[in-house]
């Protein structure tokens, strides 16, 4: 199969259609690998003998913990969509097989934070799948300023998908919407 690479004629001024159409593009081109990444994604949960929600909830445990931010069960529940029964049973899982630990809240003692545990070689494997020499490569090939960009792009576009179909997230959008609409 083959890609026409040709794009369209640079303009000096772009269309509100022509952004559109060039962030539509984008986000099918992220559609594609994403497909691909779980493609990779499946083949290290079977590597690592764990299921998706326990790669989810380890990523999501992962960042915050890279954030400085503590998790309770009930937030990992929230953010994986399953039930306080389901989370507990996932918890056990991890705890049992060393990737997590259940601790005391600092800031309440009737609560508990989730502590993620792994070493290092499989906390990358968590995050990254199986990271390929090849896939390192083509990253490397970017400049520092390209990376730090396609870096903030897409930690702005995980940000808003975390967000999306959330119940805080429906009432801000609706507001926002109906604010855009009375001020026509």
């Amino acid at each position: 199969m083959t890609t026409d690479k040709t794009s369209p004629a640079p303009h000096y001024w772009y269309s509100a259609e022509t952004d559109r159409e060039r962030a539509i593009e984008v986000l099918e081109h992220l559609r594609a690998y994403g497909a691909a990444d779980s493609a990779m994604q499946r083949r290290s949960e079977k590597a690592m003998r764990m299921n998706e929600n326990d790669i989810s909830a380890l990523r999501y445990l992962l960042r915050a913990s890279e954030r400085g931010q503590t998790v309770g069960p009930r937030e990992l529940a929230d953010y994986l969509g399953i039930q306080s029964s389901s989370i507990t049973v996932l918890l056990d899982r991890l705890e049992k097989a060393g990737h997590i630990q259940r601790s005391p809240s600092p800031f309440d003692r009737r609560a508990l934070i989730i502590v993620p545990t792994m070493p290092t070689d499989e906390v990358q494997r968590a995050i990254l799948g199986d990271v390929r020499e090849e896939l390192v490569e083509i990253a490397s090939d970017l400049s520092p300023e390209d990376a730090e960009t396609v870096v903030e792009f897409i930690d702005r576009l995980r940000d808003a998908v975390d967000q999306l179909d959330t119940p805080a997230a429906d009432t801000a959008s609706k507001k926002q919407q109906a604010g855009i609409r009375s001020s026509h």
